[in-house]
């Protein structure tokens, strides 16, 4: 007679669970090229902002409507053209849209203020053929509006300039009777930029085709604010860039230490370079192809060379009709070693033997990839704590919890040195008190070349417990640094 056997679990009952993958540290090796040519819509199928792989991106333009001869065309042309050693072209960049029929700035049409309008109501203005415009009431006086403006992210597509577009009220507004005039169309680059950027973040970098200096700067301040972390690569031909004069772009982006900002001066010399002016294009696929993450993928953007581009020394300045000198470069860009004159950058030919990119800084003096290592270092920190949060019920608010989280920012760290960012060096910034008897002292010696310690949660205030707090983490690195000047003593015995 069979027997019916009793199960194991009685005696050890084991559950299995898998830990799902947590999120991905973001690659920061994409680049957005924003124009106004008209083929990609702003909104619907494959609008605003659409990836573009390098493996076919002359397929993928195409597919999208982009025709050769179209300025987005060309600079995607010189972003994946990167090929020159030690670069390897870009994997991918994103192409953006900055919609021509946009509206701008709106006004009440005169007599049709409407009735039961309040302060902020919202309204989609109608026109035939377009969509998504929607407005803003600003101002009202006993329900009839004053003043109206554009909301930010919905100026719609397919407007024209027009009067008396009837605008209907978003709920729960009750207004009624209001029309308002189109008085301008079309985005700004900043508006575009915005834009993209709400429809798709992942992209770290963005060149505009059409910004002018002013929405360069524009950019940049936005760059400045806006999370994820972002960087403007832009380029002038402003002869008040090149002289140095007053209100010019470096020295603006300069004066106020933006370091989100990376420009570069050139000129299509008089119609003999016209490529030139896709050299940012240029420059964001050298660094969007350096930066793979591997094993001493570390780089500087210095003494580069920039496929498809004429050094601004080589023919005649659009501005100034003559080859650029020493001195006028040194304005803009700095001499290596002694200064970066204005932050600004150029693609330069040197001793008629190298053609190569200088200096590689951003408007506040430091190297582009120095904000660019420090980003990465603070996206994979964000992003392995709360990887950590995710896989467990609960971290703990005791040392041995907190040593979990410590452990999350080693882990981000190390991937910082494995890349080159970081590496052992001696600590000389400022003295970091915590925990109590095991600080950081200027003077020691960091073997991984970073350090990471919190205090004891022996320490924390009742309120900041009762608000579940961790205990702050405090990180000290040492940057590798990157050798781009030269000083070499000769001493010859006869």
């Amino acid at each position: 007679m069979a027997t019916q056997p009793l199960p194991l679990s009685i005696l050890a009952d084991v559950t299995v669970s898998v830990t799902p993958d947590g999120v991905a540290v973001p690659a920061f090796n994409q680049w957005l090229v924003v124009g106004n040519s008209g083929r990609l819509p702003s909104y619907g199928a494959n609008s605003r902002c659409v990836l573009i792989p390098g493996a076919d991106w002359q397929t993928a333009m195409v597919g999208l409507g982009y025709q050769t001869t179209d300025p987005e065309y060309i600079g995607m042309e010189q972003y994946f053209a990167q090929d020159a050693s030690p670069v390897t072209p870009p994997e991918y960049a994103w192409v953006g849209c900055q919609d021509p029929s946009a509206i701008q700035t709106i006004q009440v049409d005169s007599g049709f203020g409407g009735t039961g309008w309040a302060a902020n109501d919202q309204f989609l203005i109608a026109q035939g053929g377009a969509s998504y415009g929607y407005g803003q009431v600003l101002t009202e006086t006993g329900g009839v509006v004053q003043t109206v403006a554009i909301i930010p992210g919905k100026q719609g597509t397919a407007y024209t300039v027009a009067n008396g577009l009837t605008c209907t009220a978003v709920l729960p507004s009750v207004g009624v009777g209001l029309k308002v005039n189109v008085t301008a169309i079309g985005e700004t680059p900043l508006q575009a930029v915005t834009s993209c950027r709400v429809k798709q973040p992942n992209w770290y970098l963005v060149t505009c085709l059409t910004a002018t200096d002013s929405d360069n700067i524009a950019i940049t301040e936005y760059a400045q604010s806006v999370q994820p972390a972002m960087q403007n690569f832009y380029q002038t031909s402003s002869v008040s860039a090149l002289f140095g004069l007053a209100g010019n772009i470096f020295t603006v982006l300069k004066t106020g230490n933006y370091n989100r900002g990376h420009g570069l001066y050139a000129t299509t010399q008089g119609g003999s370079a016209p490529l030139n002016a896709y050299q940012a294009c240029a420059l964001a696929g050298v660094a969007m192809g350096l930066n793979t993450g591997l094993a001493n993928s570390n780089f500087s953007l210095a003494a580069k060379t920039l496929v498809g581009q004429t050094p601004v020394n080589d023919g005649p300045d659009t501005n100034t009709g003559a080859p650029l000198t020493f001195t006028q470069i040194n304005t803009f860009a700095g001499t290596p070693g002694i200064g970066f004159g204005n932050n600004g950058n150029s693609y330069n030919d040197y001793a008629a033997s190298y053609s190569f990119y200088y200096q590689g800084v951003n408007a506040n003096g430091l190297s582009f990839t120095t904000i660019l290592g420090l980003d990465m270092l603070a996206a994979d920190c964000q992003i392995s704590i709360l990887n950590v949060l995710q896989s467990l019920p609960s971290i703990p608010q005791t040392d041995p919890g907190q040593a979990l989280v410590l452990n999350a920012v080693r882990g981000a760290c190390a991937r910082s040195a494995n890349r080159g960012f970081i590496a052992a060096g001696t600590w000389n910034g400022k003295t970091i008190p915590t925990p109590p008897g095991t600080g950081l002292t200027p003077g020691t010696a960091l073997t991984t070349g970073y350090w990471v310690a919190s205090p004891s949660f022996s320490t924390q205030s009742p309120s900041d417990r009762a608000l579940f707090k961790s205990m702050p983490v405090y990180v000290a690195v040492v940057l590798a640094g990157t050798q781009q000047s030269f000083l070499i003593a000769v001493n010859v015995q006869q």
